[in-house]
């Protein structure tokens, strides 16, 4: 009986004890829980702060920008700017006030943005904060603030992984722009590897599968403009690749190119993640008979711009920012630039097509007897005038002519599918631009034709701008 009263004292203690013990255990972690939150909390209020302070230091910099704009709009007797300028001034003097008392805890934080961030030289308050995917028109992030307040901590031209928060709007005529609040920076980015696998069309027409591609060499690019000398970095004989990159090549190219005898595809470095990629090599679209033609109804001062979203090889006359030229009702163009006379603008250049841009849904099938009745009939049709079916045809009609029979398809005032936009002022009253594909075949089908293509006919009212082009889709050019 003892035995068994002593024994039941001694399993009643160890349970208090382990009782007692796990008690204890749950302080504890409540415990260290709260401190943890208590650190975020502490580290969610310093950041704030450290934002109110940059918001409050983008304010008085907005301040004095708008203020230099205004001593200038007045110098220059502009009433009207200076009268808007003034306007904005005051609102900005309202937000320094607002954010001059606020207290940190009432401040909300803006988005957080992560990137791949650099500076220029001597990078401090006002510097350009640049970006992976920046483009001429930004975004522009201007720096007003920085974790421990050391600007020299980043290295000029080096790369980092970049943590910031936007925490004003920086007015820039119109564009995205804001300054910005650099919270975290981290190493420079070391590099990158590149693996995946070249695939290529069997491009006649229709565009068969793909098939792997054992032939193409791969290139570094710093842009995308004409001219823009590229780097070699592979002559590959098998469909799979694996390339490293360097952190200075990463600095100094932007663009990987993949480029075979049947095509070529174009991606920015900064997206590509560390997955293995499949590359479809599209076949290479050249343009190169645009010719664009302007009839006013008085003689006019016409501006064109033009943004394609291929390369541009060259133009005529020289388009750099934008064609001015004074027009007449007959089309005669006086070009700004050189003072020359021309009867059409002229450009070329290349675009990669997708493949859904060659699956048709209509078309014609035409023998080669009756290529000439054909194309005059359809372009009068479509609305364009006598010399410009005769320009039209003069020049494709040896290309045609080289078939016994062509299937064709017209694209009307699709920006030759999207890829090639015109900005025209004053705008015209009628647009036509018609863009001819085609694609030779020996045996006309006697089954299976797609439907006749159905097309608008334009009625040419006030200021007329057309422009015809066409493409041969055996060789993958348009010219």
């Amino acid at each position: 009986m003892k035995k068994s009263i002593a024994w039941a004292c001694a399993v009643l203690f160890i349970c208090t004890v382990v009782f007692f013990g796990a008690v204890c255990s749950a302080k504890e972690a409540v415990g260290d829980g709260a401190y943890n939150d208590k650190s975020e909390i502490i580290q969610q209020n310093d950041l704030k702060k450290q934002c109110l302070a940059a918001t409050i230091t983008a304010i008085n910099l907005e301040i004095n920008r708008h203020q230099r704009w205004l001593d200038y709009r007045i110098q220059q007797g502009d009433q009207n700017a200076a009268e808007e300028l003034r306007k904005s001034i005051v609102v900005l003097k309202s937000d320094l006030e607002k954010y001059s008392v606020m207290k940190p805890d009432d401040y909300q934080l803006p988005e957080k943005r992560e990137n791949i961030g650099w500076t220029g030289d001597k990078p401090g308050i006002d510097s350009l904060l640049y970006v992976d995917n920046m483009s001429k028109n930004g975004p522009w992030y201007h720096m007003v603030g920085i974790k421990g307040g050391n600007y020299s901590a980043l290295s000029s031209k080096e790369r980092y992984h970049v943590v910031f928060y936007p925490v004003y709007q920086r007015s820039y005529w119109g564009m995205d722009s804001s300054y910005v609040y650099v919270a975290d920076f981290g190493q420079q980015q070391q590099g990158k590897r590149i693996t995946g696998e070249v695939y290529k069309h069997q491009y006649a027409f229709p565009l068969d599968d793909k098939t792997k591609c054992d032939s193409y060499q791969i290139f570094l690019l710093k842009d995308l403009q004409p001219g823009t000398k590229a780097k070699q970095i592979l002559n590959a004989k098998k469909s799979t690749f694996a390339i490293n990159l360097s952190e200075e090549q990463m600095q100094e190219y932007f663009y990987i190119e993949f480029i075979s005898s049947v095509g070529s595809k174009t991606l920015k470095i900064s997206e590509i993640t560390g997955d293995p990629i499949e590359i479809i090599l599209e076949p290479e679209v050249f343009i190169k008979k645009p010719a664009i033609y302007l009839y006013p109804e008085e003689k006019s001062k016409i501006v064109i711009t033009h943004s394609f979203k291929g390369k541009i090889l060259s133009t005529y006359p020289t388009y750099g920012d934008n064609w001015t030229v004074i027009a007449d009702p007959d089309g005669t163009l006086l070009n700004w630039k050189d003072n020359r006379t021309y009867q059409y603008l002229f450009w070329d250049g290349f675009y990669s097509f997708p493949q859904e841009h060659y699956q048709y849904q209509s078309g014609f099938y035409v023998e080669k007897k009756d290529y000439v009745l054909f194309l005059q009939d359809k372009l009068a049709h479509i609305g364009l005038n006598e010399r410009e079916i005769n320009d039209f045809i003069v020049y494709w009609l040896p290309s045609m002519s080289k078939y016994s029979n062509c299937f064709v398809h017209f694209r009307i005032n699709d920006n030759i599918d999207g890829s090639s936009i015109l900005t025209v002022s004053p705008a015209p009253k009628t647009t036509i631009r018609v863009f001819m594909e085609f694609a030779g075949i020996e045996d006309m089908p006697r089954t299976g034709k797609l439907p006749e293509q159905l097309l608008p006919a334009f009625v040419r009212q006030g200021f007329v701008l057309v422009e015809w082009g066409g493409a041969e889709l055996g060789s993958s050019k348009i010219e």
